[in-house]
């Protein structure tokens, strides 16, 4: 009785994913600090960059709330027409990007912290990216497997590689960080649109949701 409840638990919680937009939201997000931290590099110090630096949490929250918007309003239009609407009883919504957004700039941070401390040297903040990666990776690695998703495992792995090539190529760090950003959210945004193609293909619309205006 007790394995029969976990799976349907399971299966709910899978049915979040089902569509790939989670990838989307978490690839929008990483576009938009990839923008930021470009932005970062590219502006010299000064009140301009002051400003910058404050703006990042506005980016997290204004950011992480309107992805929540689009991809809400995507899924009453296009998933729960074709398969319905399930209740994983988990969290989700604001609060799931909101946490997202958290787990982004929480992983910078961290990899700040870590840099500082090992070497006390400013170099090491050329590793930011490899860090942050690693950060990101475990995250997407647990997601992954602890619910089953194999593509997940799968993302984290090629952000970690990520990071690793751009570390060790020496970019820099705002630069290492804008690109580091953009090429993950590239990486969820295909990941996200191959799920999203093979939902659509595997459900096509109900009859009644085709006959509505």
């Amino acid at each position: 009785m007790r394995s029969d409840l976990n799976k349907t638990k399971l299966r709910a919680i899978q049915y979040y994913y089902i569509d790939g937009t989670f990838e989307f939201t978490f690839g929008g997000l990483c576009l938009l600090l990839g923008g930021y931290f470009f932005l970062e590099a590219s502006v010299p110090e000064g009140a301009l960059s002051a400003m910058l630096s404050m703006a990042f949490v506005l980016i997290i929250v204004g950011g992480s709330t309107i992805l929540n918007r689009l991809v809400k309003g995507f899924k009453e239009q296009v998933t729960y027409p074709r398969t319905g609407y399930v209740d994983s009883q988990r969290r989700t919504g604001k609060d799931r990007i909101l946490r997202i957004g958290f787990v982004l700039g929480l992983s910078a941070i961290i990899g700040g912290i870590l840099a500082a401390l090992i070497t006390r040297s400013s170099q090491v903040l050329d590793w930011m990216p490899g860090l942050t990666a690693f950060v990101f990776g475990i995250i997407w690695g647990w997601i992954g497997f602890h619910n089953s998703l194999p593509r997940f495992q799968v993302i984290g792995l090629v952000i970690i590689l990520i990071g690793a090539v751009l570390s060790i190529s020496g970019v820099g760090y705002s630069p290492g960080l804008s690109l580091f950003y953009m090429l993950t959210g590239l990486v969820m945004l295909i990941s996200g649109g191959f799920t999203l193609w093979s939902y659509l293909h595997h459900n096509p619309p109900s009859d009644e949701a085709a006959d509505e205006p």
